[in-house]
């Protein structure tokens, strides 16, 4: 799964999400460049949230929450909900 989104008025932010479930690697990256990497063999957690900040004079805090099915979570599509400063932004849905 991979998406992408913007945030920021006067200091615009790229954010970049990628998730492979086959192989278990996650990225997140602000501007092209790596702010958080995680591997993911298996987890018993619904959600897993990533969470951090962009900007400068313009901040945001950034939150993913990464939400699995309950069963067989591997074979299917997984939810994934995007808050910007507390603020529910954008869903995206898929492998």
């Amino acid at each position: 799964m991979k998406f992408f989104f913007e945030v920021g008025e006067q200091e615009r932010h790229l954010i970049e999400f990628q998730f492979n479930q086959i192989w278990g690697n996650l990225s997140i990256k602000v501007n092209g460049e790596d702010c958080i990497k995680d591997f993911i063999t298996a987890s018993l957690e619904l959600v897993k949230t990533y969470r951090f900040e962009v900007g400068y004079q313009e901040r945001h805090d950034i939150r993913i929450d990464k939400i699995r099915k309950l069963f067989l979570a591997g074979f299917r599509k997984t939810k994934y909900e995007v808050y910007v400063d507390g603020v529910f932004f954008k869903e995206y849905e898929g492998r």
